[in-house]
């Protein structure tokens, strides 16, 4: 193991145990009732890709003690996971999608898309639970050094504070489908949420987006 490997670990071990923390208080823990999920996969030094969404939708419920062995998209049954391996896979990415991509949401307590909203709350347990997954995203994006950070949904992007450049909306709502950025010295793409109505040539051109961006890296 090599010393950017070990230092990865320990800072991995140690978020765990601040969670662990974390849910040792009663009005943290009260606000945890769809599971919770701290990274989607290993963790890596100089993956090709980082991938942040929002938030779990809480369809396993249970609450995140260490990190798994292997990336949980890269055969999971639910839609987020499907469309991501359709859309890697048709850029040319699934390889690197199973082995060489970490994953994490900005939020690690789960919740229903129609409960999303709850969790931008400013103050209260759901506030500081955002403030605290949030700092520990960022930790280990900057630990792990992606060549590529995709972000996907506007949630997800509103509670990083990214600053997007070549902003494009070819969502019928005039949600944004598309954006580049540097974030934290990172190369940075946007894309809508897979799961909620993502037009597919959108989706393939982001994925499309991150591919060269990897191959110039």
């Amino acid at each position: 193991m090599s010393s950017a490997e070990e230092a990865l670990q320990h800072l991995t071990q140690r978020m765990y145990a601040e969670v662990a923390t974390m849910m040792c208080d009663a009005e943290m823990q009260s606000v945890v009732t769809d599971g919770l999920t701290v990274l989607y996969g290993p963790p890596m030094v100089r993956p090709d890709i980082g991938i942040i969404t929002f938030q779990g939708g809480g369809a396993d419920k249970s609450v995140q003690a260490s990190a798994p062995k292997r990336l949980l998209y890269r055969g999971d049954p639910y839609k987020f996971g499907t469309a991501l391996r359709r859309y890697m896979g048709a850029v040319g990415l699934s390889d690197t999608l199973a082995n060489r991509t970490v994953a994490q949401a900005v939020i690690f307590p789960q919740a229903p898309t129609s409960q999303a909203g709850g969790w931008m709350a400013k103050t209260g347990p759901k506030a500081r639970w955002r403030e605290f997954s949030k700092d520990w995203t960022t930790r280990l994006v900057e630990a792990q050094q992606p060549k590529v950070v995709l972000v996907f949904g506007g949630k997800a992007s509103a509670v990083l504070g990214i600053e997007w450049r070549e902003i494009e909306r070819k969502h019928k709502q005039n949600h944004m489908t598309f954006a580049r950025a540097d974030w934290m010295g990172i190369p940075t793409v946007f894309c809508h949420h897979l799961s909620i109505g993502c037009p597919e040539s959108e989706a393939i051109r982001c994925m499309g987006e991150v591919k060269v961006l990897i191959d110039r890296r």
